[in-house]
């Protein structure tokens, strides 16, 4: 079996970002429910926030991009004890946050911190080898996700507030920079593919010209908004990064998917990625309670949807399987879009609405998870499907 595990990323990682993604949500869920658990001295909501970007978020980026760049560059996959060297160095950062209150912050910080720009070694070297200068902002994404995981520890072994903030909220615009340059790109092309035997597929087509507008904008935005929570141009920016992220869909006949859970569930999640934009302006405009909304629909909303929708696509596909979606697969989508949305409408409601809203949007999502944990793990520890 583990020569199957450890013969692609996306097997190994896949299957750790799922179990992340459920297991570590359970103890902030008792947290909600009002019963303290054990953190080793880190603020319960900090902690959350850390492992859902550096346990799950992390792990899914490490799987996608250990099976996309040897495609996109025609090299030799890290795969045998260079996948498994990877793989515990992640398992390591995992273990050092439960022993905090043994180790010193230092060495829990080191251990943490190591796993992404080791990644970044391996992402990078076969796409600066191969010159293809397109894919490098790949490798400067996860770079600046080390710097901001460095912030968390700083803040967390300093107790600086701001520090917390522009690493954790850093650590989610980054990502988001992430999700808007992978989905322009794989999105509208799986439609088409999908849609190659019909009319509709020789009309898709995506304007680059709207596709940068919405980066600049998003990007100068959330910069801002790091810097100077509320700052003036921020709601303006934001806004029109959500408009045109909407627009980029124009063209990708986004309605004609939504007999295909496979493809829906990624224009869902690039949707949610315009929603993240246009609560983060309604958050500037108005303040109040918007600001974790907008947080939510970049992350359980944006990030939870386009994640579990490419992680269930590339197991289907790399593993030799037909890529069409099962009822357990459905349930996932399902869950993890309805617990967003929950979690999203509890934010902008009434006060009493906002812990049940939390609650039941994370046990939607930890359902999600789980369900693809039961559904796919036999898929990611066996041959491939195909395999004579």
């Amino acid at each position: 079996m583990l020569q199957h595990v450890f013969s692609a990323g996306f097997r190994p990682f896949f299957l750790l970002a799922a179990c992340n993604a459920w297991a570590s949500m359970l103890p902030w869920l008792v947290v909600l429910s009002g019963t303290a658990v054990p953190t080793q001295g880190w603020p319960p909501h900090t902690l959350h926030a850390h492992e859902m970007l550096y346990g799950t978020v992390a792990p899914v980026i490490a799987g996608f991009l250990l099976t996309a760049v040897p495609n996109w560059t025609k090299s030799e996959p890290v795969r045998g004890p260079r996948l498994v060297g990877l793989v515990l160095l992640y398992l390591a950062g995992r273990l050092a946050l439960v022993l905090a209150g043994t180790l010193g912050a230092l060495t829990v910080a080191v251990i943490d911190i190591a796993f992404l720009p080791v990644l970044a070694w391996f992402v990078g070297a076969p796409i600066v080898r191969k010159q293809l200068w397109r894919n490098v902002p790949v490798v400067f994404v996860l770079l600046a996700l080390s710097v901001a995981n460095a912030a968390i520890h700083y803040g967390l072994a300093t107790g600086n507030a701001t520090f917390l903030r522009v690493g954790t909220h850093g650590a989610v615009y980054f990502v988001v920079i992430l999700m808007l340059v992978i989905s322009g790109r794989v999105v509208p092309a799986f439609t088409r593919n999908a849609l190659i035997d019909r009319d509709r597929a020789q009309r898709i087509a995506t304007a680059r010209s709207v596709g940068a507008a919405a980066f600049v904008c998003g990007g100068l935005g959330m910069l801002t908004q790091l810097i100077s929570p509320g700052h003036v141009v921020v709601a303006p920016l934001a806004d029109f990064a959500g408009v045109f992220v909407l627009l980029r869909m124009r063209g990708w006949q986004s309605l004609a998917t939504w007999r295909q859970p496979m493809l829906w569930v990624l224009h869902a999640g690039h949707l949610w990625i315009a929603l993240g934009f246009l609560l983060l302006g309604m958050s500037a405009h108005f303040g109040i309670g918007i600001g974790a909304a907008a947080l939510h629909g970049f992350t359980a909303g944006a990030m939870g949807t386009l994640m579990l929708g490419m992680m269930a696509r590339v197991t289907l596909g790399h593993t030799g399987r037909s890529i069409e979606a099962d009822p357990a697969t459905v349930v996932a989508f399902v869950c993890v879009i309805a617990g967003a949305a929950v979690r999203i409408i509890g934010g902008l409601g009434p006060v009493g609405m906002y812990r049940g809203s939390m609650l039941l949007g994370g046990v939607l999502f930890s359902l999600a998870w789980f369900v693809y944990t039961l559904a796919y793990t036999g898929k990611l520890v066996s041959p491939r499907a195909d395999a004579a």
